[in-house]
């Protein structure tokens, strides 16, 4: 890489490493001075960066947090390196914005790699900016977009969607206006989504994690979007988050009842019993991603301890409250392939092999149906996919084996053979 041009990565996970802690710039500066440096964590929430990015951002001594972010500074206030949520942003700002064929060439690889693993439909969790939107238009003309998919559009758009007149669905069973979504809070993993009791092992005795605006502003976009008869997905992993979320959605159909919404909460994590009572009530669906149980589900005990564990991602009390959640991967946060997931809500195990909330296991047969029939059904799309039968589209996977007749433990390891949309095979092994 020539000197100067910046050097990015992804995907670490300080709990996993010897350190138990996040690179800092001094790290990252004994491997490059000449190069701007930006290594993401897994869970995209936070990143950690050298003294040239944080230098070409202007984060320094005294720099004020952003709102919903953090500048993680040592005990002479001089930055670390590690950033918080939008304290991200400044140095993100400095990257060089990929162009349109860029995009494209991304989702050629994403959907090579999703067809492979039998995955037939798709959401892509935050279309931020009209080239996204223009990419994939482009892709799906080109053919190398096979993946049937719906586009969540940022809060951001609300302007251009409303004065385009364009409202959720507008478009093909291929490509389509999916939800407006919305972040409200951070992540477990980086100990910033919004909780009611402080994080354990934690260098703050009082972090209860953040919002990423403030709550008024926050309802005000969701009363919009609700007004406008869009479906609405937040990102809210802690219990203060999902409070947040439950109180704009009640707010919202109370001014402008609407019987079948169906809004989401995106990862659902920490439902405390009262939490689970209004999401019924209310008609809110969860939309939940179990491999982060076996990807991540250590470092969640560490920074919640196993009482509060027994309140997260509660599989099996939504189904015996009659909610009817959704499975999903949150890629590239985490593994897009859905057996892991699968084996993770089969087993809740977590990558070492511990126990995690064992109450709240699934049977495979649920387990399947979360990520198909209910899948379909999130995306209002309950008529024509989602199941196998006549009038339906031809959406399907086979895989090596019948996985209610194998090992839990080995669900994760269970191929797929071939894969169709659309009666095209599109994946042959």
């Amino acid at each position: 890489t020539p000197a100067g041009q910046w050097i990015i990565g992804r995907g670490y996970d300080d709990n996993k490493l010897d350190e138990r802690r996040h690179p800092n710039r001094h790290d990252l500066d004994a491997a490059t001075t000449e190069h701007p440096v930006m290594i993401v964590n897994g869970s995209g929430h936070l990143s950690a960066v050298n003294s040239k990015a944080l230098d070409m951002a202007g984060i320094r001594n005294g720099s004020p947090d952003p709102q919903g972010g953090h500048f993680v500074v040592d005990e002479h206030g001089e930055p670390t390196g590690v950033l918080h949520e939008t304290a991200q942003q400044p140095v993100r700002d400095q990257i060089p914005v990929p162009t349109v064929e860029d995009h494209i060439e991304a989702l050629r690889r994403c959907n090579d790699a999703y067809v492979a693993s039998g995955i037939t439909s798709s959401q892509d969790a935050g279309s931020l900016t009209a080239n996204h939107v223009r990419a994939y238009q482009i892709a799906v003309e080109r053919g190398v977009l096979k993946l049937r998919t719906s586009m969540m559009i940022r809060e951001t758009l609300i302007d251009q969607l409303d004065g385009l007149g364009a409202l959720q669905g507008f478009g093909s069973n291929r490509l389509r206006i999916g939800p407006v979504k919305l972040f409200i809070d951070g992540s477990l993993i980086g100990r910033t989504a919004a909780v009611t009791q402080p994080f354990l092992n934690d260098p703050r005795d009082d972090n209860l994690g953040l919002t990423m605006m403030p709550k008024e502003q926050f309802e005000d976009y969701v009363m919009r979007a609700h007004a406008m008869g869009y479906q609405i997905a937040v990102h809210a992993i802690g219990d203060r988050g999902i409070d947040w979320v439950l109180d704009a959605y009640e707010k919202a159909l109370t001014a402008h009842p609407r019987a079948d919404h169906r809004h989401r909460v995106e990862h659902c994590g920490i439902c405390r019993p009262d939490i689970l009572d209004r999401i019924q009530r209310l008609g809110v669906i969860p939309v939940t991603q179990p491999v982060f149980i076996l990807e991540y589900g250590d470092g969640f005990i560490r920074h919640l301890g196993m009482e509060r564990i027994q309140l997260t991602y509660p599989f099996r009390s939504f189904l015996d409250r009659g909610i009817r959640p959704v499975f999903s991967s949150d890629c590239p946060v985490s593994s897009f392939v859905p057996m892991k997931s699968i084996q993770a809500a089969v087993t809740e195990r977590t990558g070492t092999d511990q126990s995690y909330a064992l109450e709240e296991a699934v049977t495979v047969e649920e387990a399947l149906e979360m990520y198909t029939v209910a899948g379909a059904h999130v995306t209002f799309e309950e008529d024509i996919k989602g199941q196998i039968k006549a009038g339906m589209l031809a959406d399907f996977a086979i895989l090596e084996q019948d996985p209610r007749d194998v090992d839990p433990s080995t669900l994760a390891d269970l191929g797929v053979t071939t894969t169709i949309i659309g009666g095209e095979v599109v994946y042959e092994r």
